[in-house]
């Protein structure tokens, strides 16, 4: 398989390294300061997952050079920039590779399937529930730090081929990622906005990670209240998730979801540290959004929105008007 990465965060170098670790010919797009370092010295993951090496994952800045080199043909795309670059980035892609390609996202939040629908079609669209952590300690390194379930891989439907959904899932486990295919993949977005609503936004408020939030009953409290304001959204949205009713998502959540990734810090936290932009737009805004088509007032992830966009905004020096 050859297989280009269009985002080289975390996410993406765990996936790229371990596919091309297993022989895949793998591409990376990103940063200059993410793409150099490997390519001079080849990507080093660690963390619960093992120690790796790999030498063999060039990576581009630019797509122009990407296609120069690498050429026009890739038997998969994975998508994994941050949520508000989708719509670009895609944009961008389609500019330059005008043939289709089957593309994955491996995205945090809601609407980032829809995006790749419409630029690629409905028969070349995936998307994949990711559930574990990853994060970049320093350039060419990237440490797997936490592990709550199996990647899950699907189309919608009248959409991609179920065989090749299968075979990329197969793809992603014999590399060493745990990942089983799924026809209800909207199931399992629903399911990984839900966590994260909970979870990101308010651990990056307080700067903490996800465990301490389950340590106060202040903190339970509020995890609560979001959850139950996402339910509302599920109902009028008419989406399955895993749980029946908040009630039994949250006995999960605390129970086996937040202790197995207890140590790991929230992914708009590093962002706001590192002075980026955060995803809560495709989080807990989107659920803000959602709920007011509906009539519906969602205070809480309301206010989750608010305080995450006033931490970002002054991490990246933006003043009010």
């Amino acid at each position: 398989m050859k297989i280009v990465i269009l985002g080289a965060g975390a996410i993406g170098l765990v996936f790229g390294g371990f596919l091309a670790k297993s022989g895949h010919r793998v591409v990376l797009l990103g940063r200059k300061k993410i793409i150099d370092p490997i390519n001079t010295q080849g990507l080093v993951i660690e963390g619960i997952w093992g120690k790796h090496h790999i030498n063999i994952l060039p990576g581009y800045v630019s797509l122009f050079d990407l296609k120069e080199k690498e050429g026009a043909y890739f038997d998969l795309v994975l998508l994994t920039v941050k949520a508000y670059d989708t719509e670009n980035m895609l944009k961008t892609f389609k500019e330059v590779f005008p043939s289709p390609i089957p593309v994955i996202s491996l995205q945090n939040g809601l609407g980032n399937l829809e995006k790749v629908i419409a630029m690629a079609g409905r028969k070349m669209a995936m998307a994949g529930r990711v559930i574990f952590g990853a994060e970049i300690p320093e350039p060419g390194k990237v440490a797997v730090t936490v592990y709550a379930e199996e990647v899950r891989v699907g189309g919608v439907d009248d959409g991609i081929n179920y065989g090749t959904v299968k075979t990329t899932a197969d793809f992603f486990d014999n590399a060493g990622i745990p990942t089983l295919p799924t026809k209800e993949i909207e199931k399992y977005i629903w399911g990984k906005v839900l966590y994260n609503c909970a979870l990101n936004g308010l651990g990056a408020i307080l700067d903490v990670k996800y465990g301490l939030l389950m340590e106060h009953d202040s903190t339970r409290a509020l995890i609560s209240d979001i959850v139950n304001e996402v339910f509302f959204v599920i109902e009028k949205e008419n989406q399955k998730v895993a749980w029946p009713n908040a009630e039994v998502y949250l006995r999960d959540l605390f129970d086996r979801l937040i202790p197995v990734t207890y140590d790991h810090y929230p992914s708009m936290l590093r962002d706001i540290q590192n002075k980026r932009r955060t995803e809560i737009d495709a989080i807990n805004g989107a659920i803000v959004t959602i709920a007011h088509k509906h009539g519906l007032d969602v205070p809480v992830n309301w206010l989750v929105t608010k305080l995450v966009k006033v931490k970002e905004k002054i991490a990246l020096g933006v003043k009010a008007t």
